[in-house]
């Protein structure tokens, strides 16, 4: 019979809520590319393997496509807020898409708690659905 390890407390205290894995799965809607106005923030090395996957050279790719927000890189959005590079709901850079678009929906603010993870689930249809991921598994799936 396998015997179950209690936890301590000092275990207990820092466990986060999401701990045990939570269900997602992208479902390639682009929901979460568009629809309101914020930053998708790229570095210079990311903006390169988008430039390559263009075919287009990295300083013309900084000049049209990015502006500078709050001393950082940002890609520019449409009027409507979305993502100038969503077309027809889908990435067209998906391949090579910044790690902030990556680690969708795992970042701090909608992990900071339940109830925050349960709202942003009312745009991201694949919240609550798929597999369930592990901790662990957070950053191999923004791999």
């Amino acid at each position: 019979m396998r015997r179950l390890r209690q936890t301590t407390m000092g275990e207990q205290k820092n466990k986060r809520w999401w701990d045990d894995g939570l269900y997602f799965s992208c479902l390639g809607c682009g929901k979460c590319c568009g629809g309101e106005p914020g930053f998708i923030w790229l570095d210079l090395k990311e903006a390169q393997k988008i430039a390559e996957f263009l075919g287009i050279e990295a300083p013309f790719f900084l000049a049209t496509y990015t502006h500078k927000k709050l001393g950082r890189i940002s890609i520019k959005e449409k009027e409507n807020g979305d993502c100038q590079f969503l077309a027809g709901g889908k990435c067209e850079i998906y391949p090579v898409r910044p790690l902030q678009c990556r680690l969708y929906p795992f970042w701090p603010s909608i992990l900071s708690s339940p109830r925050n993870w349960s709202w942003e689930g009312r745009r991201c249809p694949g919240i609550g659905q798929g597999p369930v991921l592990s901790r662990q598994n957070y950053r191999s799936y923004a791999g």
